[in-house]
Order: C-alpha cells, then structure tokens, then sequence
C-alpha cells in the first residue's frame, strides 16, 4: 500500500453505490421511449430492458410504491432520492401485471419489492424499459454509471457523490 493509496480509498467511500433493481441489460436513458425520461426532465441514471423476475431494492433505504405498483421511490439516509419506474406507459395498465410483495417502508439492499409479470407488460405497454433515476440532481455532484450489458439484481449499477 502507498502513502497515497489512502488518499484514493477515503475519495471512494464518498460514493454511494446504487444496485441494478433487475435482471436485464442496461441501456442509456435515450433510449428510453418517452420524453420526460430520455431527455432527462424527471433526473439522471440509467434505464434497465428486463428480461425476468421482480424489482428489487436498489439500496438500504425508505421505499414508497405507487398505487399502480410501476413505480418505487427510494429516500436514502444520505438524502439520495430515486424512483425505479417499471416501463413506460405501465401507469395505464392499473396495477395489472404487478403484484406488491411488501408494504412502504424500510428495505435494504436486494429485497424484493414488487414481482412484475414481463410478458404481460410486453403485450399491454408501451415498453418495459424501466429508467432507474435520480430525482433529486441538484443535490449531486457526480453520477457514474459503473455497469454495462447485461445486469442481474444486485450487481453494481452507479455511483453518485453528492454535492
């Protein structure tokens, strides 16, 4: 270990580490087939194609489910706010295709929130592209998004440092 290797571990533990929600292969937020998403309007990050499965949490932190159970917010204790929105259009299908697991509360990290029926979703949505966002950018100094192509629930996705 070098005298500066200290230094470059201390800058690291400044990061918060966000985990993929779900299996699939991240792609960018562009693609994303609505505006608000992919031109940033509601926050930055990354979105996820699905391939099976559920939505689980992406951090240890305070969840609230939407009553249609497409979307989780996420209020992390470091003040991070995110929101994991299941495809696009899905508000529409009224909770159908979605089954909640949990009540809003305190989750940690890989805790199985909401299980999603993909084909379902595929034949009665938009899309199932599913945007894993920050809501609350002004509060972020830095976004790294650390994983690419195929992701599975828990690998690590990003990581924001905060302003």
């Amino acid at each position: 270990m070098g005298l500066f290797d200290f230094f470059k571990k201390n800058k690291e533990e400044n990061y918060i580490e966000i985990f993929s929600p779900l299996n699939g292969r991240v792609i960018d937020l562009s693609e994303v087939p609505d505006e608000a998403f992919a031109q940033k309007m509601i926050g930055d990050g990354c979105a996820i194609e699905p391939t099976e499965g559920s939505v689980y949490a992406i951090a240890d932190a305070e969840i609230d489910i939407f009553d249609t159970n497409h979307a989780i917010s996420f209020d992390l204790k470091s003040g991070l706010e995110m929101i994991v929105h299941f495809g696009i259009d899905t508000v529409k299908l009224d909770g159908q295709g979605f089954e909640r697991l949990i009540t809003p509360g305190n989750v940690k990290i890989g805790d199985e929130i909401v299980k999603y029926d993909l084909k379902y979703i595929i034949e009665n949505a938009k899309s199932a592209r599913t945007p894993v966002i920050i809501s609350n950018m002004d509060e972020v100094a830095e976004l790294k998004i650390v994983a690419t192509g195929d992701v599975k629930v828990g690998d690590l996705l990003m990581k924001v440092k905060l302003k």
